[in-house]
């Protein structure tokens, strides 16, 4: 059990994020920490896609109960900016209207600026604007299609009485002395808030709120470590160290990019938590370290919210440009080995795969056939880990095979199939992994992986009936057909059957297995829509391939011991 400190500890230069991570992780597990979160994180609860946010209320309710926290000021902001500022909750709408008329004046300007000369890909200008025309409205439908359709008084009532019930019972009366401490600390840059001493209102917020926690923690010495969850990361409420060591040892620069960006409190507010309280360890948390911390380091599992703060790193463009024989050799001479990227790949260090990726693709001319295998292998296991630049890399094998010989292409993307589909014994799987197939299918007539699918379709030859649809040359899209009930006014239809392809999906099962409807749908309804995409997941196939025959809007029920058949 940490000790309270009787001085106050200032944080070394370099910090090992794996270390402080851990120490995170042992903190929100313990029954003597509480945990605080502030306004953004409300906001961020708004934004969250529902499966997202039913994972942090879960792991609320679970682990936390009511040593999770919300302070009486982050209460009344929410609620200020429900009244005056409703949209504000939520940003992809606004933000999508406000990249609209961005993309209009760029397209504008690009009219004005673009000239007759040819364009690689392009006959004339006319094509060129029309294709950017295209590329704009496509950009756009993609943001929307995000599935953030819900209405903020929708999400408020789903979110509110989460807050009631967590909100703290603060006097935060009266205010005039809350502005008098301030200014005192802004003239001493004392934390947190000083940044803030410009702002025409609410300059003295974050005091307010900071007060709230100092004054709960002293009531409650029973507490003696504390996180706060915010994702205000202004120097007035953070340190951040400028380097931090990675899971070797190695150091390297704290960016966001390696999904670890690390923040610590600043010494002054651990130090004046303790000096009133039993509080000894004190941490600021941002989202994404939350969810990093949950994940990798406590062994709860949050998918979809791993996946939601998961940074995307913009991939690097172009395929690596041949070189002369001298330069060639040099470059061999720096490749990281087939081995130590396979076992990069295979890290549960965001990091360690993100430079095991990067590796890769500078090496991907030297490696063998074999070792491309195995490296595609190293690639699909990524993706499970929810790294989205491993699923990006099979989105771009397109682009970096065409520097590769037709034998080391097929070799790579055969290595991705043969994870997914086989176990380590080379056996099929009765399911595939829970890979990218979403990046498996769409390489499909990219470029040539015709030798890949015939070594794929002669192994797994005699067992293709176990999937709804596997990879191959020419492979077409599902075809689904919702057996309903008689429509009933205002009920939802009976769901009968549904067949894909002439195959019968649905059976009758025990109501407890995984694969029951009402087990998936604990509501006992679904629209279509939401089946489909049940379906996909069930069956490892991407959702765009399944077709339907019922509007995706039509809600459906079922008898309980309904499920998805064992192919």
């Amino acid at each position: 059990m940490p000790t309270q400190p009787d001085t106050m500890k200032l944080h070394p230069p370099t910090v090992s994020h794996k270390i402080h991570f851990e120490k995170v992780a042992a903190a929100l597990k313990a029954e003597t920490t509480v945990v605080f979160c502030d306004t953004s994180v409300l906001f961020w609860l708004f934004g969250l896609s529902a499966e997202a946010r039913t994972e942090f209320l879960k792991w609320v309710s679970d682990k936390l109960q009511m040593r999770f926290r919300i302070p009486v000021w982050a209460a009344h902001e929410l609620h200020k900016h429900m009244v005056e500022s409703p949209a504000r909750l939520l940003p992809l709408q606004s933000e999508i209207k406000s990249v609209q008329a961005k993309i209009k004046e760029l397209k504008r300007l690009v009219s004005l600026a673009a000239d007759n000369r040819r364009r690689p890909g392009f006959l004339d200008r006319r094509e060129y604007i029309a294709a950017l025309d295209r590329s704009a409205e496509e950009f756009i439908k993609q943001c929307k299609a995000a599935g953030q359709t819900k209405m903020w008084q929708d999400l408020a009532a789903e979110i509110v009485p989460f807050i009631n019930e967590h909100v703290l019972s603060s006097n935060i009366f009266p205010l005039h002395g809350a502005e008098a401490e301030y200014g005192t600390r802004v003239s001493g840059r004392v934390p947190p808030g000083f940044k803030d001493k410009n702002k025409p209102e609410n300059r003295f917020g974050d005091l307010i709120f900071w007060q709230e926690i100092v004054k709960h923690c002293s009531d409650q010495p029973v507490f003696t470590s504390a996180v706060l969850l915010t994702d205000d990361n202004t120097p007035d409420w953070v340190f951040r160290p400028e380097t931090v060591l990675d899971d070797g040892g190695n150091p390297h620069r704290n960016i966001s990019s390696d999904g670890y960006e690390t923040f610590l409190a600043p010494p002054l507010l651990t130090h004046e938590i303790g000096t009133t309280s039993k509080i000894s360890e004190f941490f600021i948390v941002n989202t994404t370290m939350l969810a990093v911390t949950l994940e990798r380091f406590a062994n709860y599992q949050i998918p979809a919210l791993f996946a939601a703060v998961q940074p995307v790193i913009p991939a690097s463009g172009s395929p690596p440009a041949s070189a002369s024989s001298d330069e060639a050799t040099a470059a061999q001479d720096d490749v990281a080995p087939a081995a130590e990227v396979v076992e990069g790949l295979a890290s549960t260090s965001a990091i360690e795969q993100e430079r095991a990726l990067d590796d890769l693709q500078q090496g991907i001319n030297t490696y063998s056939s074999d070792e491309l295998q195995s490296l595609g292998r190293g690639v699909s296991q990524a993706t499970r880990t929810e790294l989205q630049n491993a699923s990006n890399m099979i989105y771009r094998l397109d682009l970096l095979a065409e520097s590769l010989p037709s034998e080391e292409r097929n070799a790579l993307y055969l290595g991705v199939l043969k994870d997914l589909y086989f176990d380590s014994s080379n056996r099929p799987r009765p399911l595939p992994l829970d890979g990218d197939v979403e990046a498996v299918f769409h390489v499909l007539g990219k470029f040539d992986v015709s030798e890949a699918l015939e070594k794929f379709g002669s192994e797994i030859g005699g067992h293709e009936d176990r999937y709804l649809r596997l990879p191959s040359k020419n492979a077409e899209k599902i075809r689904l057909s919702f057996m309903l009930g008689p429509e009933r006014r205002n009920r939802p239809r009976e769901l009968e059957q549904i067949v894909a392809d002439g195959r019968q999906i649905v059976e009758e099962i025990p109501i407890d297995s995984a694969d029951s409807l009402t087990k998936i749908f604990p509501t006992g309804n679904a629209t279509v829509d939401e089946l489909l995409a049940a379906i996909a997941k069930r069956y490892s196939v991407p959702l765009d391939w399944l077709l339907l025959d019922q509007p995706g809007q039509t809600l459906v029920n079922w008898d309980d011991t309904k499920g998805f058949v064992e192919l």
